[in-house]
């Protein structure tokens, strides 16, 4: 089914009291293997991505995985760990076009250079980057080889996105370490006419507590707000935006992008509570292995005042509020 068709099928549910649950789009964690150590990279239980080491699909297999998402929804999210680490990343991206998925690409991109089909074979390229300064990124990082590969691949991004039909989004975490490095990715973003997301920093499921009650925290969501008001590009509904600036409660609808692990089994109901016990490929779908989950573990649970993160709030106000996701800036909804 389309994400336009699932929005609406969704309202009906929103209308009728239920919490909505059909995918607007899926995100495939493809591999958990990076070769960072970002300080606040989080599987949910306050771990790195990289401890938690799980088998990967094969090439054959990534793709029919995909194919069968494709039966569900009509937008992939790729991310990880570090997608670059598969050298297969084309393949998938590429199965996912014909498969009539739009595509979208989550990545610090290093080494995006030397792989330059890549750009155009994602619809949408998320550029994980906390940081225009080569030394904060190495502090934010530990690496200071990857903070100048990084910084590349965002110099050869903006110079090729454009022409090879590729929206490009800075994506940026903030931490209370690099409040006034996020405000100079907004301002890079803008100045660029590129697309920009902020997630704040989580540390588990919950928010850093040195974010609360911080004036400069405020002070950079007070930028990102007047910039949603009078600028394109700023992703995410103002309700959001103002939602992760005093960490407001809400109830979250982790199904409109459900999370697929590197083994092609379904979190359920989100990464955040490690449950992945069903395979979408031995089940044949993503709705056969969503009706066992469900049976295995019931409904979604109410977490009020946690995970204020992108993927979860952010697409939870999306769907909630349909006046202001019909004003969100169309360059950036995968489609071509």
């Amino acid at each position: 089914m389309g994400s336009a068709l699932n929005y609406a099928l969704n309202l009906i549910s929103v209308a009728v009291g239920r919490r909505p649950s059909r995918p607007l789009l899926f995100s495939y964690y493809i591999t958990h293997r990076c070769g960072l150590r970002c300080a606040y990279c989080s599987d949910g239980d306050g771990a790195s991505f990289r401890e938690d080491v799980v088998d990967e699909l094969s090439t054959e297999d990534a793709k029919r995985l995909v194919g069968m998402l494709a039966r569900s929804a009509d937008t992939l999210d790729i991310t990880g760990g570090e997608p670059l680490e598969r050298d297969d990343i084309e393949e998938v991206l590429a199965h996912a076009r014909h498969a009539g998925m739009a595509t979208v690409l989550n990545t610090k991109g290093i080494g995006l250079e030397s792989r330059k089909e890549i750009i155009g074979l994602a619809n949408v390229l998320v550029l994980s980057v906390d940081s225009l300064d080569e030394d904060r990124l190495t502090a934010l990082t530990g690496n200071k080889t990857a903070a100048r590969g990084i910084l590349d691949s965002l110099e050869y991004s903006v110079r090729t996105a454009a022409d090879a039909g590729t929206a490009l989004v800075l994506s940026a975490v903030a931490t209370p370490a690099n409040l006034d490095d996020v405000a100079d990715v907004l301002g890079f973003a803008l100045e660029n006419r590129l697309g920009f997301h902020i997630s704040p920093d989580i540390t588990g499921r919950s928010v850093n507590p040195a974010l609360r009650d911080n004036p400069v925290y405020d002070r950079l969501m007070s930028k990102v707000l007047d910039a949603k008001k009078t600028r394109s590009g700023v992703l995410g509904v103002p309700e959001y935006l103002d939602g992760i600036r005093y960490f407001r409660e809400f109830r979250c609808a982790p199904l409109l992008m459900p999370a697929i692990r590197p083994d092609g089994r379904l979190y359920y109901p989100c990464l955040e509570f490690k449950r992945a016990d069903e395979s979408v490929l031995e089940r044949g779908g993503y709705e056969a292995a969503l009706t066992t989950a469900r049976k295995s573990y019931g409904g979604i649970p109410d977490c009020s005042g946690r995970c204020h993160i992108f993927c979860h709030m952010g697409l939870t106000m999306f769907q909630a509020h349909p006046v202001s996701a019909m004003r969100e800036d169309s360059r950036f909804a995968g489609r071509r």
